[in-house]
């Protein structure tokens, strides 16, 4: 592999950062391009210093495809100056001094690619806990043993795309939501959170404009599956995940009990019970146990009022002509003379 050499035009025997380099470079730039750049000046020597790109990314526990990202990034940005030769292969890093240029016409950075995971990069990363429950909890989602080529592509997401764990998990989860359970689309959508700029779970979030987890959990505690939230659903629930700030558990408890009453379940039938349960201040399983004990001792204590007391006795039955004798005039004694003189 051929050398490269390094020259600088800072002073030796010393690791000069600028101020100006922190200042633009430090709240943005990735974590594994800012370690290349560090290592750089720190290979730099008295007069001049030659590395190769295997020892470098040897130095860093990276390969060397995340060093050529490195150089383009940094020659972009007009940090680095990067000669090559015909054959396309670096023979000088030269730093510039020229921290924050952005005025270079290099070709823009090639995307990363999941081949560029090696084999021994995988089996790396597969020692890792995080790795194998990442591993684990996809295999889950998808209901089925992981292909290797999926695995690549989850060392990917972790090692090239630099996307953490929870952010991998919540990745594979959103997609599955949505029916896509194919690698292929899964990549894609990490490619473009990546160009986005998303790093973490809540950006990825906001830039989906919903939780779909929890909307999708919800529409299955309805009984409803294989249905795609729309707008005016999505408003209904987001209040009872945004504005009420209720848990999953609450939200379940009304849909099972718009399941267990209501001749059709819905969202509005459930949304009735939430914003009730709002009202009166619920946070907790608890608190909707204690609504419940007090609405029935309401309404036993209502039944008992409607109910007659015992010492108020029976009430006299109503006088009619077939019960009431008291004020008969009939002779008896003329009547029975009358029918024996007939």
């Amino acid at each position: 592999m051929s050398s490269i050499r390094i020259r600088s035009c800072f002073p030796q025997d010393v690791t000069v950062i600028s101020n100006d380099f922190l200042d633009r470079f430090l709240p943005e730039a990735n974590g594994d391009f800012l370690r290349v750049y560090l290592w750089l000046l720190r290979a730099v020597g008295d007069d001049a210093a030659t590395i190769t790109l295997g020892s470098v990314a040897d130095r860093l526990n990276c390969t060397e495809a995340d060093v050529r990202r490195a150089l383009r990034y940094w020659q972009r940005e007009g940090v680095l100056s990067v000669t090559q030769d015909e054959d396309g292969t670096i023979t000088e890093i030269a730093f510039t001094g020229s921290e924050g240029r952005t005025d270079s016409r290099e070709e823009p950075e090639e995307p990363p690619k999941s081949s560029d995971i090696t084999s021994e990069r995988m089996a790396e990363l597969g020692e890792r806990e995080d790795i194998r429950e990442l591993f684990f909890i996809a295999q889950n989602y998808l209901g089925k043993p992981l292909s290797r080529s999926e695995m690549q592509k989850i060392c990917f997401f972790y090692d090239g795309l630099h996307f953490s764990p929870d952010l991998i998990d919540y990745l594979i989860d959103y997609c599955v939501s949505r029916n896509h359970k194919s690698f292929y689309y899964i990549e894609k959508v990490a490619l473009n959170w990546k160009e986005q700029g998303i790093r973490t779970v809540h950006e990825a979030r906001v830039q989906a404009g919903s939780y779909h987890r929890e909307y999708y959990d919800i529409l299955k505690a309805l009984g409803i599956d294989n249905h795609h939230p729309v707008d005016a659903e999505v408003k209904i629930m987001k209040k009872w995940l945004e504005k009420y700030h209720f848990s999953m558990d609450i939200i379940r408890e009304a849909c099972t009990r718009t399941v267990m009453n209501a001749s059709k379940p819905s969202l509005n039938y459930a949304d009735s019970i939430l914003s009730r349960w709002n009202t009166n201040g619920v946070k907790t399983l608890e608190d909707i146990a204690a609504l419940d004990a007090a609405h029935e001792q309401d309404l036993q204590a209502k039944a008992a009022a409607k109910k007659p007391s015992p010492s108020q006795g029976k009430t006299a039955p109503k006088k009619n002509a077939f019960t009431d004798f008291s004020d008969s005039t009939f002779d008896y004694s003329s009547i029975e003379k009358q029918l024996l003189d007939s």
